[in-house]
């Protein structure tokens, strides 16, 4: 019985998703951005990866934000993260990465915060 739980236990911690799964080209939803300052989108970036959500790292001359959605009644939560490239101040255009994952491989429930993130940015940056 102990192997049983002991086995269950391990297939289910195995498919958890964290910040650091979190990396650029690795899916999720883009956007290019063109006649904006790398400054206005990190600001933009900002507002959206905090909005509902947790910074939980943030590096811009990576262009790099990851965040945390809490634990709720019917999820236990999801991670997502944003990346900006090129980082350079000037560019002629830019690219938006926002990707959400569940905590779990195994939840059915949880929320997919790519539209809602992207919509913020998007406003803010008049899009």
């Amino acid at each position: 019985m102990k192997k049983l739980i002991a086995l269950l236990l391990l297939c289910l911690s195995s498919g958890c998703a964290t910040v650091g799964s979190l990396q650029p080209g690795a899916g999720g939803s883009t956007f290019d951005v063109t006649g904006k300052s790398y400054d206005e989108i990190w600001k933009a970036s900002v507002r959206g990866m905090s909005s509902n959500l947790t910074i939980v790292e943030s590096d811009r001359a990576s262009g790099t934000i990851k965040s945390e959605a809490r634990v709720g009644m019917a999820t236990w939560g999801e991670v997502v993260g944003l990346f900006i490239r090129p980082t350079v101040p000037k560019a002629d255009r830019y690219t938006v990465e926002v990707q959400s994952l569940k905590r779990s491989r195994l939840q059915i429930t949880g929320q997919d915060h790519e539209p809602a993130v992207i919509a913020i940015i998007k406003a803010e940056l008049g899009l």
